[in-house]
């Protein structure tokens, strides 16, 4: 009986190895579980971090610091955790400064003034801005990708370790490979997505994170990418940065009072649309005057925008199929610089042949142009007979529809 029970200890001692790597030895997936423990053990404090980012289509990486003292609330259901950020740019400018109390959400505009939101009041407003808040996550949040919440491994990754310095640390080094992804809607093919991790070997704190994303459009590959990395971390939580009380003492705070957002009425069908003359790559200049007589469809776009982007690869087909029988396609971008900003490489890697043409803000105002992208349809006296805003794959079909139409006229 004793030699039965020694054995059956034995045979789980050995499985309990295996399940962290083979006799001990670490393994990629045994370091992420036993990080996101360590984490979970982790109910608050004070943190700084760098984040360094670099957005799809942009060419230059934005760099910012942020500080944030955070106590995590589980029961909250807007941001799972109270907290004071506070984020500056490299060049020392104001990017972000929120408070949350789970009772109030404050947004800082300046050194003086804040706009205070009541959560019984506003939590959905409240609920809108997470996404403009930068935390460390992967101490702040309670969810664990790139495991499940339960700390299980997700379908379709995979897992690498390696070990390596950082800031003078011993550290395991994670990479997350993701499985390929395609966005129809957007005309875009995610062919790498990698998650990187590094953890002190001694206590399995996460000094940084970084996340890779490789896209490809038609023949143009773009790259996005952010990194996080930890500068300081006290576990010590100080209530008296969580609360307004001390608020008070240095900001005026405004309650919260909305108004109306209402988008400026697109500019009305059968009127004319407004006049125009405008460079193109080429140098030469276009004018709205020069195209009487065809059928125009004008484009507001700009490079950044993965629904104009998903846009012009339809609109380069209506420009192939239908140039030919009246009909002109003229682009307007009114953000990108041609040269600063690559528009010709730009557009060759996605083959668009049809006029472009480059603009300041100043015509999206004249033009009332509120969402990108933005079609304007105009018959052969320059009316305006339709007007689309946004853009999907469902709107493809009544596009062609419309202009089929129009050149029959």
């Amino acid at each position: 009986m004793r030699k039965q029970f020694f054995l059956i200890s034995f045979i789980a001692a050995i499985a309990l190895l295996c399940a962290s790597g083979c006799y001990g030895q670490p393994t990629a997936e045994s370091v992420l579980v036993d990080a996101y423990r360590k984490c979970r053990t982790i109910q608050g404090g004070h943190y700084e971090m760098e984040r360094r980012m670099r957005s799809m289509s942009g060419n230059d990486t934005a760099i910012s610091r942020y500080i944030c003292d955070f106590r995590k609330m589980p029961d909250d259901t807007i941001f799972g955790k109270v907290f004071d950020l506070y984020g500056k740019g490299f060049n020392g400018d104001i990017i972000a400064h929120y408070l949350y109390t789970g009772n109030e959400f404050v947004i800082f505009r300046d050194d003086s003034i804040g706009t205070r939101m009541q959560c019984d009041m506003w939590a959905d407003e409240i609920f809108r801005w997470r996404g403009s808040c930068v935390f460390y996550k992967l101490l702040t949040n309670s969810g664990g990708f790139p495991l499940s919440k339960d700390l299980e491994l997700m379908e379709g990754y995979s897992y690498a370790l390696s070990e390596t310095r950082l800031d003078g640390k011993s550290c395991y080094q994670v990479t997350v490979t993701c499985p390929e992804e395609a966005l129809e809607a957007y005309g875009l093919n995610i062919i790498r997505h990698e998650l990187e991790l590094w953890f002190d070997k001694t206590d399995y704190l996460p000094l940084k994170y970084a996340e890779f994303f490789e896209i490809v459009q038609r023949q143009d590959t773009m790259y996005q990418y952010e990194e996080c990395r930890l500068l300081a971390f006290n576990p010590d939580v100080d209530e008296s940065k969580l609360s307004l009380e001390n608020v008070y003492k240095t900001f005026v705070l405004k309650d919260y009072n909305p108004t109306p957002q209402n988008n400026p009425e697109t500019l009305p069908t059968g009127s004319s649309a407004p006049e125009w003359s405008l460079p193109a790559l080429s140098g030469d200049t276009v004018s709205l005057a020069d195209l009487k007589g065809k059928v125009v469809l004008i484009d507001f776009f700009y490079k950044k925008c993965a629904p104009c982007c998903a846009a012009m690869l339809f609109l380069q087909r209506m420009h192939e199929k239908y140039s030919d029988k009246g009909f002109v396609l003229v682009g307007i971008d009114p953000y990108d610089d041609p040269e600063k900003d690559g528009m010709a490489d730009f557009l060759s890697k996605r083959g668009i042949t049809y006029t472009v043409l480059f603009s300041g803000r100043e015509l999206c105002e004249i033009y009332r142009i509120w969402c990108f992208p933005t079609l304007f349809f105009l018959d052969r006296d320059g009316r305006i007979v339709m007007v689309e805003t946004g853009y999907g794959k469902n709107r493809e079909e009544v596009l062609e529809k419309k202009l089929v139409e129009m050149l029959q006229k």
